[in-house]
């Protein structure tokens, strides 16, 4: 992943923390998503060394250190390994988490805390990543599997990944980065714990799709 040459979108799509990093710079990552970040770093003035530097710390630290392997090997087992890992996995994450929202709305609905819009937002987020999944498995996946490499079905899902990415982004804001109030009961904290394992999930679903299955480049396709 050349950082230098990379959108912010790419890079707050792809690497975990990004986007606090970003937030710390004052770099707006959703109005200026489309710009290259080594242009970003020349107009605000940043030193472009220091924000790879840490951009790459955060790629080492996260989950996606390690999904090398991945580039390497056939791609019916990173199909295999995304369908059982990533895609049941958000369903069963998202029911549960609108279950867990109700439960705890019902106990908690009128603490100043408590975030009235999660249940819609959950079930928003649940419709539209049902919809892509069920695009990737009965359309995309197959055609994959049989060694095509479809540009413009990629395409389409890249750009909803970018969606999901700002749905990721809204989920965090709208449950306080998953901080629950100090006062939360167990299920109100469980249910911050477990969107917040969802955020990270869906980030690497999204890094292993972009830049593994779905790149050209990569050495699946070398064959």
């Amino acid at each position: 992943m050349n950082i230098a040459q990379s959108t912010i979108q790419e890079l707050a799509v792809n690497i975990p923390g990004a986007t606090e990093l970003f937030d710390s710079y004052q770099i707006n990552y959703t109005k200026q998503q489309g710009l290259l970040l080594k242009d970003i770093a020349e107009t605000a003035k940043i030193s472009l060394f220091d924000l790879i530097d840490k951009l790459e710390s955060l790629l080492r630290a996260g989950p996606h250190s390690d999904n090398e392997q991945w580039r390497t090997r056939p791609v019916c087992d990173l199909i295999a390994h995304i369908l059982e890992n990533f895609h049941e996995k958000h369903r069963v994450q998202l029911s549960e988490a609108i279950r867990l929202t109700q439960k705890v709305a019902n106990a908690h609905g009128d603490h100043p805390n408590f975030p009235y819009e999660l249940e819609a937002l959950l079930t928003s987020m649940q419709f539209d990543l049902e919809e892509h999944m069920i695009k990737e498995e009965r359309i995309l996946f197959p055609m994959m599997e049989s060694g095509m490499h479809p540009s413009g079905p990629i395409s389409v899902m890249m750009s909803e990944h970018v969606d999901h990415a700002k749905t990721l982004e809204q989920l965090k804001l709208t449950t306080n980065a998953f901080s629950p109030p100090a006062e939360a009961c167990n299920s109100w904290t469980t249910l911050y714990k477990d969107l917040q394992a969802l955020y990270f999930d869906l980030k690497e679903h999204i890094h292993l799709e972009n830049d593994i299955l779905f790149s050209s480049k990569s050495e699946l396709f070398q064959i």
